[in-house]
Parts: structure tokens; sequence; C-alpha cells
């Protein structure tokens, strides 16, 4: 199936006047445009604003047809921190694709030890993200995750150099540690900073034994990332970009320039433009522009919806996603 296919396959399902999605069919209703032109061209409708999203119940952009099928569908929740979260549902399908199967083919194709002990410091829930961790390795077999939940959403709000913050960083350090020090652990998966904070107080021998660190939760710089890969130097590292309403796109290269990240989804568009003259215009590759993403999933639809973040265009995907006064603070991954 083509990506117009693709696209157009989702349109007609969720604006159907009889299955459709409450949303989509309003739209459509009072729109002058027709959705083969819209598979066609996208840009033809305006970004979707994450305001809409935030104010409705989960059916108002789900097709009946969807709902009435009873099938299981799995719910998560973006960070909240860049306002109130988000709330999005999946398939089983779906969330496979958009979080089991790209983690899984590139690891496969960099040789990154999915099927070892990992060790999980980050949120459980409502976030997608530890959904899709044990997704992961219930693919793969052998243990769940060894898991320390900490929550980003409670740390953001504790003041910056506060007591408080660092009582519940300690609290989050303490767990890890009570793991490491009695457990075989293989893999990291964590944010930057507590990455960080393993790689300056785990012994040398202990950081020679891991043998996969992955990585969420925060951009991460050029530096940095060198200073892990010497920090864990027998391990393959991995980093990955996306959000819980879209899925992960994973990382293809490192270099001085920044991380590079694959584009390549069947039901996601990751796009970067620019606003010419208040006309939202895709970028040619070697150019800077905003992120725009869109999801043709059979229980959700999102068409150009602009995130903070920009990139560079690549021949293959995104280069160096972040945001332009915050660079390493802000939250760009589930």
């Amino acid at each position: 199936m083509t990506e117009v296919e693709t696209r157009l396959k989702s349109l007609q399902l969720h604006s159907d006047p009889e299955q459709g999605s409450p949303y989509w069919i309003e739209l459509f209703k009072n729109s002058p445009l027709n959705i083969a032109d819209v598979a066609e061209n996208p840009l033809l409708l305006p970004p979707m604003e994450p305001e809409v999203l935030r104010n409705h119940p989960l059916e108002y952009f789900m097709p009946k047809k969807v709902i009435q099928q009873h099938d299981y569908l799995i719910t998560g929740e973006t960070s909240g921190f860049s306002g109130k979260p988000i709330m999005t549902a999946f398939s089983a399908t779906e969330f496979r694709a958009a979080f089991v199967t790209p983690f899984l083919e590139r690891a496969a194709a960099v040789k990154f030890p999915v099927a070892g002990k990992w060790l999980w410091a980050g949120p459980t829930g409502p976030h997608i993200v530890g959904k899709a961790i044990r997704a992961i390795l219930k693919t793969v077999g052998g243990f769940d995750p060894f898991t320390v939940d900490f929550d980003p959403r409670w740390y953001k709000r504790l003041p910056e150099n506060s007591i408080s913050r660092e009582r519940y960083f300690n609290h989050i350090e303490e767990q890890i540690f009570n793991i490491l020090n009695t457990q075989q652990v293989d893999v990291l998966f964590s944010t930057p900073p507590v990455i960080r904070m393993l790689a300056a107080k785990m012994s040398e021998t202990a950081r020679q034994q891991i043998r996969g660190v992955h990585y969420g939760g925060i951009a991460l710089d050029y530096t940095e990332y060198q200073q892990f890969k010497t920090a864990f130097p027998n391990a393959v590292h991995l980093n990955g970009y996306g959000n819980s309403l879209f899925g992960v796109f994973l990382e293809i290269d490192f270099t001085a320039a920044g991380i590079e990240y694959s584009a390549e989804s069947k039901r996601v568009d990751l796009a970067l433009v620019n606003n010419a003259d208040g006309k939202i215009v895709p970028t040619a590759a070697g150019e800077t522009g905003q992120v725009m993403l869109s999801r043709y999933d059979e229980s959700f639809m999102i068409i150009n919806m602009l995130e903070r973040d920009i990139a560079v265009k690549t021949a293959n995907g995104i280069l160096n996603p972040h945001t332009e006064k915050k660079y390493k603070q802000v939250k760009v991954l589930y």
C-alpha cells in the first residue's frame, strides 16, 4: 500500500458519517475539501492544535467502528512538559508498529543486546514508554525489566536545585543501586541525567559489564553522548526520538553534527516544515525546519501537528531535533 493509499484508507474510516470519529466527521462535514485531495496533499488542512486533543475524551477522535469491536486498546499520555498531558489510544497491532517493531528492527541491525537483563529507570505509567519496554521484552523472552518508577512530572514540579528535588533523585539513585549491587544487569534504559549519575558513580568494572544503553526522556548532545560511550565502552548505545502520540524513530547515525534519526514509517509522516508567509512549506534536505507529525491509524488519526522541536532534514530522516532555547532540558521522547 502506498503512502497516499494509507492516508486515504484512514481518512475514509475516520470521516465516515456512520462509523467514523466525531471530530473528523464534523471537520469534513463543514469543509469543502475532498478527502481524496487531502490524502494526496495533507497540507490542504491547517495544523491540528494540541488543545483540541487536550479538551475532549478519547471517543471524540476514535471511530465508532473501532470502539464497537471491543478489541483491547492501549492508552497512553504525553509527558505534560509543554502543557496539560494529552491522552491517546492504540490497538495492539498499532502499538507494536509504533513502539516495538521499530526498536527491534534497529536493535537487530546494530546488534543491541535486547534479550539481556534490563534496568529501566523511568515512568511506568501513564507514559507509554513503560508499556513499550515490557512489550519489547515479552517479544524476545527472558526477564521483565528491573524497574525503578521515576515520575518526571513530579520531579519537574520540584524547584530546581531544591532539597526536595535532590531528595527525590537520591531516592531514585538508591533504588537503582539496590538493583545493580545484587542483580546482573546487561542493559540500562533511562534519561541522560540518570545515565550521567551512573557513569559517575558505578565502578569501572561494573560499567564495563554493561552491554547496552538505551536513552529516552530528553535531548542528548554530541559531547555528552561521546562521554557516555567512553564511560560504558563495551555497550551498544541507541537513542530514540518520538512521543506517546505517534511512536518512536530510532537513531541511525551519530557524528559531530549530532544524532540522526530515521523518519521511515508506514503509519506516521514525520516532516520538517517552515512557515512562509502563513503557509506551511516542507523543507529540503540540509535545511532546518520545525517538526510536524501526522498519524494515520485506524484507532486514532492526527494530521499536521506541529511539535516544539526543530531539526535538520537529511536524506534518511532528521538530524539533531531540539528546541531553540532549551537544548538539553526539553522533553523530546515519550
